[in-house]
């Protein structure tokens, strides 16, 4: 399961949108008849607050993980126009088939998934040019680097490496993807790990081995990038 890396496509296939003329960041989007879902985020703690723009709706769900502000940019886009996205940007292990706290849908059989590989991918699809214009690219940035989430790959980084990501957790499953910069070096790094028996990580949405464990590779990532390399990339 994808868990919030599912936000990723979510926000690029907005972005795109807004792109190609369709819809506007300024736009405003109602709340009304939407079911006020909670895990992460605070939304569903807000109940006055009854409309937001399309660029608030992805700031909350980038930023804080949303899952009401997510359920209402799904309302909007709608699955099929998430996946065609997925389809065009070579994203062939994601798909979105429920949306976020939905314990029917789930019980049914039908969840978000995607791979490391299909997360490093949408990263790679923001950062090629032409993919976006630069104000809506540098827009995504700002959201992935103002990530709250720190207790994965942010964890253990050294001063000066600046992280632009989004995590994902769930009971036993512990996910990061992001662009990790240390000086003049960038990697799209992503790691997706299930399985954990730690009595934390299998029981709760935050801490535990799973978490350090992404700490610890995003670490020994930074420090390989911190190596001071000549102009042919040796040491």
């Amino acid at each position: 399961p994808s868990a919030s890396i599912i936000k990723l496509p979510i926000l690029f296939t907005l972005l795109e949108q807004v792109a190609q003329g369709h819809l506007q960041l300024e736009q405003r989007f109602s709340l009304d008849g939407l079911e006020r879902v909670g895990g992460t985020g605070i939304l569903s703690q807000l109940p006055s607050v009854q409309s937001l723009t399309l660029a608030e709706l992805a700031r909350l769900m980038i930023v804080l993980s949303d899952n009401l502000a997510t359920n209402a940019l799904i309302e909007l886009l709608g699955f099929e126009g998430v996946n065609d996205w997925c389809d065009r940007a070579g994203l062939r292990q994601t798909r979105l088939q429920r949306r976020m706290m939905d314990a029917a849908a789930r019980a049914a059989g039908l969840d978000n998934f995607t791979s490391a590989s299909d997360a490093a991918a949408s990263l790679c699809w923001l950062l090629r040019d032409g993919s976006l214009p630069a104000p809506l690219r540098d827009f995504a940035l700002g959201l992935l680097a103002d990530q709250r989430e720190r207790a994965h790959f942010g964890a253990a980084l050294p001063a000066g490496a600046m992280l632009a990501n989004k995590t994902g957790q769930l009971p036993g499953l512990r996910h990061d993807a992001g662009i990790l910069t240390v000086g003049a070096y960038s990697v799209v790094l992503a790691v997706l790990a299930d399985g954990f028996t730690d009595a934390r990580t299998a029981q709760t949405l935050h801490g535990g081995d799973g978490a350090q464990w992404l700490a610890e590779a995003a670490r020994i990532v930074a420090q390989v990038l911190a190596v001071p390399q000549d102009e042919n990339g040796a040491e």
